[in-house]
Parts: C-alpha cells; sequence; structure tokens
C-alpha cells in the first residue's frame, strides 16, 4: 500500500512539474479519481502554516484565502465554502473532502508561486456530486 501511495505522489510531482513548464494563464485538465488524491498526511504546526496564511491571486482571476480556525487549517476560493485542508508536505495541502489540492513555494525574496486543483466547474452531476476531473489553476 506504500508503494502505490509512493507511486500516485511521484506521478503527481511529474506531473506537476509538466504543468508548471506551460504558460501560467492555461488551465491544465488533470483526471483522477478520490482514492488518488488519498495522500499520508503531514503534522504542521500552527507556526509553520502561518506561513502560508493570506490570500493569494490565482490566474483566473479569483482568489484563494488560507486561514485557521482553531486548530483546523482551511482554504476557500472568494466567496465560496471553506474546505478544511491537511498538510501533505512542508508545501502541499489537500482538502479532506477532496475538492481542492494546492502547492504552494515561497521564495526567499518574497515571492510566492504554487498551483490549485479544484473540479472541474462544468462536471457536477444532477445529483450535486462533482467529477473526478481535477483543473489547475496558477497562483498569480
Amino acid at each position: 500500500m506504500k508503494k502505490l501511495a509512493l507511486l500516485v505522489v511521484l506521478g503527481a510531482m511529474a506531473m506537476t512539474s509538466f504543468a508548471q513548464s506551460a504558460s501560467k494563464d492555461e488551465m491544465v485538465t488533470v483526471t483522477g479519481s478520490k482514492s488518488d488524491a488519498t495522500q499520508q498526511t503531514r503534522q504542521m504546526s500552527p507556526a509553520e502554516f502561518n506561513h502560508f496564511v493570506g490570500s493569494y491571486a490565482l490566474s483566473n482571476g479569483n482568489s484563494l484565502a488560507l486561514f485557521s480556525r482553531g486548530q483546523k487549517n482551511y482554504a476557500a476560493l472568494h466567496g465560496e465554502a471553506w474546505h478544511e485542508i491537511v498538510a501533505t508536505s512542508a508545501n502541499s495541502f489537500i482538502a479532506k473532502d477532496y475538492q481542492m489540492k494546492l502547492n504552494i513555494y515561497r521564495e526567499g525574496d518574497g515571492t510566492v508561486h504554487g498551483d490549485l486543483y479544484i473540479p472541474k466547474a462544468d462536471a457536477q452531476t444532477a445529483a450535486g456530486r462533482t467529477s473526478e476531473q481535477l483543473v489547475k489553476v496558477a497562483f498569480h
């Protein structure tokens, strides 16, 4: 099981590096299922998470906010529902409801870059379930 999880993580990392070479304004569709999104979580102290707290402009014109309430960490697109997130690495997070995955990288000069994966907007079913396709949105 650990080997399978490692292969999934390595595959995701390979896709991320390929996708980063594309223009930041492009959207890339990433297919996968919720079982693919299952990753081992990493403990992150509140002080560590505070480095990520704030609002981030996205290449699609939207914004993403990361914040804490009590002992829980959240991410929310502007005007949308909050998603409880957990760390999967020092720079990566995944929503517990599998509705978003994000990678944030802070450079020494203060610049921030990364990407956000959210369900494809036009892929919601009549039953209210979202598609298993995720769309990548780059940080601005």
